[in-house]
């Protein structure tokens, strides 16, 4: 066992889950809907164009922590020169396409549930720790979709859960009291550098960064692995 590490807090999206590809349809489905809203109201762009202002705006707001995609619609439909309001019925309908768009292809890598038994069998307790998504229950009803939830032995929604997101450490120290842990016997595991790596270290926490792909910010982590299976040779 990892020494003086009595318990193991997991990220949700791109870390267990393959969040990336859910993202990629949700971002194809609302492109494809503000092509055709742009489209009504005489702005003509190539639905790719559209697509990727999208995917590089929805990084950006994760990089900013600014999760309410209902904010999101207005200001980047703006930016491709809408001049006229967006409305709040158009914007609850982008919002509602995009989750359950997200959801259903957001599906568990094949190493997860392996790896959560594993450390599960070697004696850590589990702890998963995934900020909201705004939408009131939607990110506890995602959670409950995955099988591995059951290895869990507590859960934090931070936004919901307790009002800080991260990379704020009240997250992770609640989790931590609800595993029965201190900060310092507790090891992170997240594959996002400035939510993830940045607040478990300002909890006091040992860090493990899944570096699924390089968001171009550097937050020294104690270790950085490429897949969920190379914990075996840490934990």
């Amino acid at each position: 066992m990892m020494r003086g590490i009595k318990a193991v807090l997991l990220d949700l999206d791109e870390t267990l889950t393959d969040a990336f590809t859910g993202l990629r349809a949700a971002r194809r489905a609302v492109a494809g809907r503000l092509h055709k809203y742009l489209r009504e109201h005489g702005i003509e762009l190539d639905e790719e164009v559209i697509y990727t202002r999208l995917s590089e705006f929805d990084d950006k707001m994760a990089i900013e922590t600014k999760y309410n995609r209902d904010e999101w619609w207005p200001e980047l439909l703006a930016g491709f020169g809408l001049k006229q309001k967006v409305p709040r019925r158009t914007v609850r309908q982008l919002t509602k396409l995009y989750w359950t768009t997200f959801a259903r292809a957001n599906k568990p890598f094949p190493d997860a549930g392996p790896t959560l038994s594993y450390i599960r069998e070697k004696g850590y307790k589990l702890g998963l720790i995934t900020d909201t998504d705004v939408e009131p229950g939607l990110k506890l009803e995602r959670v409950r979709r995955f099988r591995f939830i059951k290895l869990f032995n507590a859960v934090v929604i931070s936004g919901e859960d307790i009002p800080e997101t991260k990379p704020s450490p009240k997250p992770f120290l609640l989790l931590a009291s609800k595993l029965g842990a201190s900060a310092g016997e507790c090891v992170v595991v997240g594959d996002k550098p400035f939510t993830d790596i940045k607040g478990a270290k300002a909890a006091g926490m040992r860090t493990i960064w899944l570096k699924r792909r390089d968001w171009g910010i550097e937050e020294k982590a104690d270790f950085t692995i490429n897949s969920l299976a190379e914990l075996r040779r840490i934990l």
